[in-house]
Order: C-alpha cells, then structure tokens, then sequence
C-alpha cells in the first residue's frame, strides 16, 4: 500500500528557522486573499472570517465562484490575479 508522509517537511531545516515567520520576514510580504463568492465548502463568511484573523490582508471577490474558482471562473480569477499583480509590481 502507498501511503503519502504526512509530515514531509518538518525535518527540513529551513521549516526549523526560527526567523521565517517574524513579522520581519513573513510579515513583510504583501497578502491578498480572494473571496469566491459561491464556494460552499467554505462560506464567504467563513472565509472573511480567516481573513479577520490575519493582519494586512487585502481582499478581492470573484463573483460566482466555487471553491475551485480556476475552474468555475478562470477569465473572472484571471483579471483579478492581474489586477494583484499589476499593484504590487
């Protein structure tokens, strides 16, 4: 039987550092969170709840989404990712 290793990284020492998560480091890079609109495994509240209890997060919407918004929507995520990607260049 195959079975995938659940904790494959934790013995990388790069995931030991103890400087990669500081708000230095981690907390420097620009975080955009996009909210697709009909995902019903993860409600819109549930997910504006995630983006609550992170800081410095900006949010953009993908109306009519599902919780695979590359499939349900790709041209709608396409022009936002560009949209991210044409502020933050």
């Amino acid at each position: 039987m195959l079975v995938r290793p659940g904790n494959q990284f934790l013995d990388d020492p790069v995931m030991k550092d103890a400087a990669l998560l500081t708000d230095a480091n981690y907390g420097s890079v620009k975080k955009v969170y996009v909210i697709a609109k009909a995902d019903y495994s993860s409600t819109e509240e549930m997910q504006r709840w995630m983006v609550a209890m992170s800081t410095g997060i900006e949010v953009e919407e993908v109306a009519g989404a599902d919780h695979a918004a590359m499939n349900s929507k790709p041209k709608e995520l396409c022009d936002v990712l560009v949209k991210i990607a044409d502020k933050y260049d």
